[in-house]
């Protein structure tokens, strides 16, 4: 939204505003100046509306239509008669010092975490607007040594007020509704940096202003406790949704870190067909063959002819992750193995059998996931089918399963393991 250029250049900071005098219009001093108001309006500048004022015990309200002047040290009042209010915070109204001096918010431009260690006013046609926050360690001191150290304005050390997005999460009092539009324009690597540097609470809340796919991109971003934190705390029919998403051994992982009674929630709420490959997962123990196994494959019956698979690389709009292989199963038993490779050279009137590789090598679920590795490796496979002791198909091992399990999670995660900020 484009503002009007600001009628003084002149920055005023916070810390050298809260606490100052109230004077009068004849210079005589009444009150000081307990906090200040501006109403928040997501993408501009917040205007300030008044202030609180504590006198005589007690907090009232002088609105901006009665202040003359703010500037370091006070503020003073265009009328030596005040018609003082009571205060009473409204809808969309933020009390900078209350409400967000000290608190995290994202700096949407350095893709950060900053801490609102000051708040910089400037005077506008309209009146006084915030227009900036400093994250330098020298807001802490001038905050700690008032009237002593004055503001030091450099620029790396401040940030634009628009480019802020302010969290609600941790600030129940604020009756604000952002729908964090700046934030949907990041990247999901970037957006996983951030939500890792905030509470899981408030890591939920960036996630639950995203629309669906790019939230489930930014998840897939985050290590499975990260995942499983947020899913733990994030609206049920959201949390569902983005498990949705995932690939079902992956959800498996993510809800059996997730406590049982919320897991349980999110299983119900899940469509069926998908809940139910999930469930069939967490039947096996996590770190056996069945626990790091995919169902989302390929499966072909062995009497299909082949172009039916050819034909399908073509038409599928959903395709798996995992798709090099059709798995060739019969009455729900495994017989064989159609590569990719297999279907592109095979004659146009072959069947599957004809052409499939019989007597694959297979794991049992219980099996440890280093003999699935060890295969994999010593077949030069890119999956392998896991079977029970009758033969029957139960889903697959994929090398991306056995990598994401076998390496250490410091090599293939960039991210903490555990959320920043407040838990």
């Amino acid at each position: 939204m484009a503002q009007a250029a600001p009628a003084s250049s002149e920055l005023i900071a916070l810390s050298e505003v809260v606490s100052a005098p109230v004077l009068d219009a004849a210079g005589e001093r009444f009150a000081r100046v307990k906090d200040v108001i501006a109403r928040w309006q997501e993408g501009v500048y917040p205007l300030v509306t008044g202030v609180v004022s504590r006198a005589g015990g007690r907090d009232f309200f002088i609105p901006s239509s009665h202040i003359a002047e703010i500037k370091p040290g006070e503020v003073r009042l265009s009328s030596s008669r005040v018609d003082v209010q009571r205060f009473g915070q409204r809808d969309g109204e933020m009390l900078l010092s209350r409400d967000v001096l000290d608190r995290q918010v994202i700096d949407v431009r350095g893709t950060r975490v900053v801490r609102v260690n000051d708040l910089y006013l400037s005077r506008w046609p309209d009146g006084y607007r915030v227009v900036a926050l400093d994250t330098g360690g020298r807001a802490i001191l001038r905050r700690l040594l008032p009237g002593v150290m004055r503001p030091r304005l450099e620029g790396r050390l401040l940030a634009d007020w628009r480019e802020i997005e302010y969290l609600m999460t941790d600030t129940p009092s604020l009756r604000l509704q952002a729908r964090h539009d700046q934030l949907r324009r990041l990247r999901p690597q970037e957006l996983a940096r951030i939500v890792s540097a905030l509470s899981k609470q408030e890591g939920a809340e960036v996630l639950s202003s995203l629309d669906e796919e790019q939230a489930a991109d930014t998840l897939e971003e985050l290590s499975t406790e990260q995942q499983a934190q947020l899913l733990s705390v994030m609206p049920v029919e959201q949390a569902a949704d983005l498990i949705e998403e995932m690939e079902p051994d992956e959800a498996a992982d993510v809800l059996a870190m997730v406590p049982k009674p919320r897991a349980a929630q999110l299983l119900d709420e899940m469509e069926e067909h998908e809940s139910e490959a999930v469930r069939r997962l967490l039947e096996y123990d996590p770190e056996s063959a069945g626990g790091i196994m995919t169902t989302n494959v390929l499966t072909i019956a062995p009497d299909r002819p082949v172009e039916e698979a050819r034909t399908w690389y073509t038409m599928q709009e959903e395709a798996p992750d995992f798709g090099y292989y059709f798995f060739v199963v019969d009455d729900g038993r495994l017989t064989g193995v159609l590569s990719m490779r297999q279907v592109l050279i095979a004659p146009p009137d072959a069947l599957v059998r004809d052409v499939m590789t019989r007597e694959p090598v297979t794991v049992e679920p219980e099996e440890d996931p280093q003999d699935a590795a060890e295969l994999i490796a010593e077949y030069n496979l890119l999956a392998i089918p896991v079977v029970d002791e009758a033969g029957s198909f139960l889903g697959a091992i994929t090398v991306d399963d056995v990598l994401d399990r076998l390496l250490k999670e410091s090599w293939r995660r960039v991210r903490g393991r555990t959320f920043g900020g407040r838990q």
